[in-house]
């Protein structure tokens, strides 16, 4: 079911579509890190990446749900998020292309948040990654910090 018919079914609906969507990717997942695992070594098709994915979310509920899916699922990894800049830091074990990691995460997003939000609004994300600057330390007068 694509994600623009869900969110015109009733709320609990959604969230039941999104469960079983949910148990689908991560049997799928399972069976992709244990075929690697039982691979020779010379035969394993793990290309692991760090990746920045620009995210929807917005309540603290939000942030923990898809961190948390994200981590449960086999081969990814949420590593940290800035919820300032509306960014999280994933690594994933089969990573393609970055793109193509970005493509999923944000599909499961989509997904939650269209099941767990009564009126899912606004799904606008970051269109670049931040540029953080180094916050200025007090140093002493050796110049180390305090």
């Amino acid at each position: 079911m694509s994600i623009q018919r869900l969110s015109r079914q009733p709320w609990p609906l959604r969230i039941l579509s999104f469960l079983l969507w949910y148990a689908k990717e991560f049997l799928l997942a399972n069976l992709k890190v244990t075929a690697d695992v039982l691979r020779p070594r010379r035969r394993m098709r793990m290309t692991p990446a760090i990746v920045a994915v620009p995210a929807a979310s917005r309540t603290d509920t939000e942030w923990t749900l898809i961190s948390a899916l994200i981590t449960l699922t086999p081969g990814t990894l949420t590593i940290t998020l800035s919820k300032e800049h509306g960014i999280l830091y994933v690594h994933g074990m089969f990573v393609d292309t970055r793109e193509s990691l970005v493509t999923e995460i944000q599909e499961m997003e989509d997904r939650l948040l269209h099941a767990t939000r009564r009126d899912v609004g606004d799904l606008t994300r970051p269109l670049e990654a931040p540029v953080v600057a180094p916050v200025d330390v007090d140093e002493d007068e050796a110049g180390d910090p305090l």
